[in-house]
């Protein structure tokens, strides 16, 4: 069952009143009518339809925080995942606004069939025409059909927004069911996976992010997963620092908060947490499965169904020293239990949270 966050309009609009101007609420039917009053000046009049219950799915809420843009009177989402996308659209139609779609499209480098290309896909996938389109020449192309760019011009509907999200992320650090969702949102929007070259494994996955707190927040919701962080955030470089640092690229770098080791990586993979983008889900999952560590825990499938001792063991991995430690390893994660047989030996056996992870990475 798909969970959502409920927020009552009118409390939002409540605390966005001011002493010169505010919003008088009306029943309407199943909606609200609010229009924008001011005192002791004159104003433009403004009134607008909205749901009288706002609701947002915490993937909606980690996309928006991602890849959204709250201006004084428009809203804007761009994303080149055609899930992010629609599910982004299932939030704003909510609100019964005219959506306004353009589409941004990287060429350089790309033959003039690239725009026919990527024009046809999304009026296709969106089921509407695009009149406007923007050729970004520029910039190569990272290997999508473009960037689609989704606005809403209402000013009110821009200041509820902002309570909304930030209320969202509260609810994301001290939930664990939002916080997963929400980590979806984030990941699909500003995730990165890392594959060392010498290794051909993921050694890290990457949650960027420019400001110090941006970064602390998405820690909590990370804890709050049950995933941990173990090293230390990737600094922001300004474009001034990078050039002084001797780096090719004078655009700098934003930070992030550095995901890593592997129980981290089982985290991800059991909690789908790449889900909304199949690229990356597909790239984590390829160079996760050649991790050594999980090359080593599929190895211990021949003891499955029964029980099995140190001396097995070594006979089965032909006395290699890292699979034996990685029994203890294994069993202090709760993969192997152990009974004791005498004074110096035991049987060990696989748990049921081993044939979990077992079953699910076999289904790859």
């Amino acid at each position: 069952m798909k969970t959502y966050l409920f927020f009552k309009t009118k409390e939002l609009v409540k605390k966005i009143n001011s002493p010169t101007e505010f919003y008088e609420v009306k029943n309407n039917n199943v909606n609200l009518l609010i229009k924008k009053s001011y005192k002791n000046k004159r104003g433009r009049p403004f009134s607008v339809n909205l749901p009288k219950i706002i609701k947002i799915s915490p993937e909606a809420a980690g996309l928006f925080v991602g890849e959204g843009y709250l201006g004084r009177g428009c809203i804007v989402f761009a994303n080149s995942n055609e899930r992010a996308i629609d599910i982004m659209i299932e939030f704003l139609k909510q609100f019964n606004i005219p959506l306004k779609f353009y589409l941004e499209i990287s060429t350089k480098g790309e033959s003039n069939d690239l725009l026919k290309k990527c024009k046809i896909f999304w009026e296709k996938h969106l089921g509407i025409k695009l009149n406007r389109i923007r050729l970004r020449e520029e910039f190569y192309n990272s290997g999508n059909l473009g960037t689609v760019h989704i606005s809403i011009f209402n000013s009110l509907l821009s200041k509820l927004l902002k309570q909304l999200i930030n209320l969202s992320k509260k609810k994301a650090e001290k939930n664990k069911e939002i916080a997963i969702g929400y980590l979806k949102g984030i990941i699909a929007a500003e995730g990165n996976i890392n594959v060392k070259k010498s290794t051909n494994c993921v050694y890290m996955v990457r949650i960027s992010a420019s400001k110090p707190e941006e970064r602390e927040h998405y820690k909590r919701c990370l804890e709050r997963a049950g995933i941990n962080i173990h090293c230390e955030d990737m600094p922001t470089i300004s474009p001034e620092e990078g050039i002084k640092k001797g780096w090719k690229t004078t655009k700098g770098r934003a930070g992030a908060v550095i995901i890593s080791r592997w129980d981290n990586f089982v985290k991800i993979f059991e909690l789908n947490l790449l889900e909304l983008d199949k690229n990356k889900e597909d790239k984590f999952i390829k160079y996760f499965v050649n991790n050594q560590f999980t090359k080593q825990f599929l190895d211990f499938e021949k003891f499955i169904g029964g029980e099995f001792t140190m001396k097995e063991a070594q006979n089965l991995f032909g006395f290699k020293g890292r699979h034996l430690s990685r029994i203890l390893t294994l069993m202090s994660k709760g993969y192997i239990s152990r009974r004791k047989l005498n004074q110096v030996k035991f049987a060990y056996k696989l748990t049921k949270k081993y044939h979990s992870l077992y079953n699910k990475l076999k289904t790859i």
